[in-house]
């Protein structure tokens, strides 16, 4: 079995505000303890369905699993460019594999191309289109999960409005009827299978629509 950690290591960023400070320190106590702040949408995350709809289910109401389990990996790193929106025509040419219920993973490795912690992994990132969004509906995935800014809207490194929901193609179409999203993460270029067994493990926090999660793959070995 291997294990491939698909998440972004959490450490000042331009996009969002974060603190991390020592408490104590080894010299004034016997023991190093230390404290974080970051925004529930940092990092490598999962989102409930509570992060667009008033109804929607809060974290600690998911089963443990609610984010782990058998995955589709589309591959696309090789035929995506930047600022170039998926169609549904690419995702049925690669996404054959897929399975009802199954979690899917677009795989664009976007990380190989721009760092995470810069504004041009944002500013020339590929995106979902419309189609794409309804074709990966169509599939009636548990989970789908990104390793780039999916959605249009938040490439705009600039903007100072909120995005909308109708501005937002795969929250639209996907997250707000159900189908749990895990985003950002990193490091998909070490997945060869294109089925893995993905485990994603947010903290459990009550009332919370998001946060940060630990999120890894597993890939048999011959």
């Amino acid at each position: 079995m291997k294990m491939i950690d698909l998440s972004m290591t959490i450490r000042p960023h331009w996009r969002w505000p974060v603190e991390t400070k020592l408490r104590h320190d080894f010299g004034e106590s016997d023991f190093r303890s230390s404290m974080a702040q970051l925004p529930a949408h940092a990092y490598t995350h999962v989102d409930t369905t509570l992060h667009c709809r008033r109804d929607g289910t809060p974290l600690e109401k998911l089963p443990v699993d609610a984010y782990s389990g058998s995955a589709a990996v589309i591959d696309l790193s090789g035929v995506i460019r930047p600022n170039e929106g998926i169609s549904a025509g690419v995702l049925e040419e690669r996404g054959g594999h897929v399975r009802p219920h199954d979690i899917i993973i677009l795989k664009t490795c976007w990380d190989t191309h721009y760092s995470p912690y810069s504004e041009d992994y944002w500013r020339e990132a590929p995106f979902v289109t419309d189609e794409a969004a309804l074709w990966l509906k169509s599939k009636d995935p548990r989970v789908v999960a990104f390793d780039f800014p999916q959605d249009y809207a938040i490439k705009d490194v600039t903007r100072k409005t909120p995005v909308t929901l109708d501005e937002s193609t795969t929250h639209k179409h996907l997250l707000f009827d159900g189908v749990l999203f895990v985003e950002y993460m990193m490091n998909l270029g070490q997945v060869t299978s294109p089925r893995i067994t993905l485990i994603a493990l947010p903290l459990k926090i009550e009332g919370f629509e998001g946060c940060p999660a630990r999120v890894v793959a597993i890939e048999e070995e011959p």
